[in-house]
């Protein structure tokens, strides 16, 4: 190819009307290294495809994937729980046991024998009673007056 000739098909290729043979033809003058100096600086736009096909990737480290790593570990934790599912857990034996002797609790000292007296106990809890019911429906009121709050 003559140098006239790939200055035309350059100035083509700039302008985008080249077709895929006349590009071919570019690479292959350039390629050939008789290139005249005018366009010498557009060697390297053609050349790169064989400059990048000399580098090789370099080589990969064999390691185990983490697909077989994560099935492993899986592995291991299915046979861990097997284990204490199937394993036997001993029942301590009644004989083993540390029995403590239990003393029998008089509860007649506990026991009202005044009426007076009943009636303060009776009317204590039922003061504690009531004073539970009326906070839990306070605030039952207070909820549900700010779900309808919320809502409107």
């Amino acid at each position: 190819m003559t140098h006239a000739t790939a200055k035309a098909l350059l100035e083509k290729y700039f302008v985008g009307e080249t077709s895929l043979p006349e590009e071919a033809l570019l690479r292959g003058y350039f390629r050939a290294g008789n290139i005249h100096p005018d366009i010498q600086e557009y060697k390297d736009l053609f050349a790169y495809w064989d400059d990048a096909a000399k580098i090789k990737a370099p080589a990969r480290r064999r390691s185990l994937p983490l697909r077989w790593l994560s099935t492993a570990a899986a592995a291991v934790l299915l046979l861990f729980a097997v284990n204490l599912w199937v394993a036997p857990n001993p029942e301590p034996e009644l004989s083993e046991l540390v029995m403590t002797e239990t003393k029998t609790v008089d509860w007649s000292k506990y026991e009202i024998t005044d009426e007076k007296e009943a009636y303060k106990v009776l009317r204590a809890a039922l003061k504690t009673a009531s004073t539970s019911m009326n906070s839990s429906t306070r605030g039952v009121i207070e909820e549900v007056s700010e779900a309808a709050a919320m809502i409107r």
